[in-house]
């Protein structure tokens, strides 16, 4: 953005919109935000905090439970008879399988309250004055796609806010191992059960 004296600005602060409203728009430093204000309102803007300012918050509450409700799926898959539940695959009853039908209820409940949390965080942001910040609804295809989509719009515009992935990638392996050593665990009993 230039000056009326053709000096470059790059302080941000409320401008007349070069589009010739007769109104202000709010100059973030780089670039022209939505953000505009009518001179003649009875408020005044206020100057806002920049999004690279390190106390502009990054993370919320919401995206951390967003990334810690899984948690719960795992400690309920580490407790879970995998091997019993193998073994009523092959009889047909599996699925009446009191754990089996506990865990699809707690991955829709998860599922429904990382979709909650993914509306609270959204707000959170737009009122934090994020420029078109991840929708919130994205959470309804994946809680993974919405965190890495999140971050990655949060981090173009704050330069920071990339540790909610690190927590996803973490999450995930740690879930991957105890699955794999669930499996591995009820291999045997499973091959004397089809084998006998």
């Amino acid at each position: 953005m230039s000056d009326p004296t053709g000096t470059i600005s790059t302080q941000q602060g409320w401008y007349p919109d070069p589009s010739g409203a007769g109104r202000l728009r709010w100059w973030d430093g780089a670039r022209w935000t939505q953000h505009v204000h009518d001179p003649s309102a009875a408020n005044p803007p206020v100057a806002r905090v920049s999004l690279r300012d390190p106390a502009m918050p990054v993370y919320s509450a919401s995206i951390w439970m967003i990334v810690a409700l899984p948690l719960l799926s795992v400690f309920a898959l580490a407790t879970f008879d995998l091997t019993g539940f193998l073994i009523g695959v092959t009889s047909g009853l599996a699925f009446l399988d009191p754990g089996y039908l506990f865990l699809s209820v707690l991955g829709s409940a998860i599922s429904v309250a990382s979709i909650i949390f993914a509306f609270v965080d959204w707000r959170g942001l737009e009122a934090d004055g994020f420029e078109r910040p991840l929708h919130w609804a994205w959470a309804f295809l994946s809680m993974g796609l919405y965190v890495i989509g999140r971050s990655v719009v949060v981090y173009r515009q704050a330069g920071r806010g990339l540790l909610p992935i690190g927590a996803l990638v973490l999450l995930v392996i740690v879930s991957t191992g105890v699955l794999v050593l669930k499996y591995i665990d009820a291999m045997p009993a499973m091959s004397m059960s089809l084998g006998g």
